[in-house]
């Protein structure tokens, strides 16, 4: 499969980190929610990069844009 971009599949993922990292760093996230955020991270990049279907694919993708989304909505409401 020919990507246009594909530096934009690893957009996301290196969104979410960087934020869960720093949420996690600055005391925003607390010890129950950060596992279930860390755990989404995960089966986000698992269905992403190690699936074999486009769907799962696509659908870790879409997993990794929601959750960098919200993560940057949390970091920007709790500032």
């Amino acid at each position: 499969m020919l990507q246009l971009l594909p530096f934009l599949t690893w957009l996301a993922p290196a969104t979410s980190l960087a934020m869960l990292v720093m949420l996690a760093s600055a005391g925003e996230l607390r010890p129950h929610g950060g596992a279930i955020l860390v755990s989404v991270f995960v089966v986000a990049a698992y269905g992403q990069f190690l699936s074999g279907s486009a769907i799962v694919g696509a659908a870790g993708l879409a997993m990794q844009t929601l959750l960098a989304i919200a993560l940057i909505v949390r970091w920007r409401l709790s500032a």
